[in-house]
């Protein structure tokens, strides 16, 4: 599958035959069934990343300077180019010379803050259990004025037993979003309406199709575009760090219980739903 990022222009641009109102409607008469197309292979741009893609490009400009992602640094190279000096990594373990920095996001008090321009959090918060804690930190390492640019998810595949991505630890879906709960979240850290803005995407259909596996080429563009606040699928933040930003340092809360059973596995080509399906 090639880069989410470099298909995202594909599918803007044009649409693909799969979309045809034929096509699609005989496709969608396979929509009754207990487990997702292709048994969860993710060989095209998902609606989730689309999303998320449509998001970052409205905000290139933002990606510049000394800047920070999760994992890998892939994401903020592209949208960044020329415009960084450096690029970091965080993670929990150093599994690739771009993360420089190791930790826990929601205990990396022993990160100095004030250092990035822009932190990039892609697809990390629903697997976050402290997420208030881990939010906290992801503003408090950038500089004032600095942006971090995140999302939450409202919706997706449960990892029973957890998820292995190699970073050094399982990963457990703690939590599926709402836009009220991530207003409350800001709010509470001591942001302001206006340090922030909320963009959220999704409808009913769109819903269905990531959740069936379904690719966003096989949507027209009005299905893929359409917003139904009643329907969310992904909610995406813009913060702006405050040049005067206090707020009370969170209490660190743990999970009181994790399964135990053999986690999933991340591949590169059947994705954690194939793991799922074809073990």
């Amino acid at each position: 599958m090639r880069a989410w990022y470099l298909e995202y222009h594909e599918v803007k641009q044009r649409r693909n035959w799969r979309s045809w109102p034929l096509v699609r409607q005989m496709r969608g008469l396979g929509l009754r069934r207990l487990r997702p197309f292709g048994k969860g292979r993710q060989d095209h741009l998902s609606v989730i990343r689309y999303y998320w893609a449509d998001f970052l490009e409205a905000h290139r400009a933002d990606v510049r300077g000394r800047a920070l992602e999760i994992g890998e640094t892939t994401t903020l190279r592209y949208y960044g180019g020329a415009a960084l000096t450096q690029a970091d990594a965080l993670d929990l373990a150093a599994h690739s010379p771009d993360v420089r920095v190791i930790a826990d996001l929601a205990r990396a008090t022993a990160v100095a803050g004030e250092q990035y321009d822009c932190f990039l959090v892609q697809f990390t918060a629903n697997v976050i259990y402290d997420i208030e804690s881990a939010l906290y930190h992801a503003i408090r390492l950038l500089k004032p004025g600095g942006v971090l640019l995140t999302n939450f998810w409202c919706t997706d595949f449960y990892f029973a037993d957890g998820l292995d991505m190699g970073t050094g630890a399982p990963l457990y879906m703690h939590w599926f979003f709402t836009p009220i709960q991530v207003e409350n979240l800001l709010l509470g850290l001591g942001l302001g309406r206006r340090d922030y803005t909320l963009e959220i995407y999704g409808n009913l259909l769109t819903k269905t199709a990531f959740l069936m596996n379904l690719p966003v080429r096989e949507l027209t563009p009005d299905e893929r575009d359409r917003r139904d606040p009643g329907q969310p699928l992904l909610i995406c933040a813009r913060i702006v760090r405050p040049a005067e930003w206090h707020t009370t340092v969170p209490v660190e809360e743990e999970p009181h219980w994790l399964p135990t059973g053999r986690p999933l596995h991340s591949d590169p080509i059947t994705g954690h739903y194939g793991d799922a399906y074809l073990r």
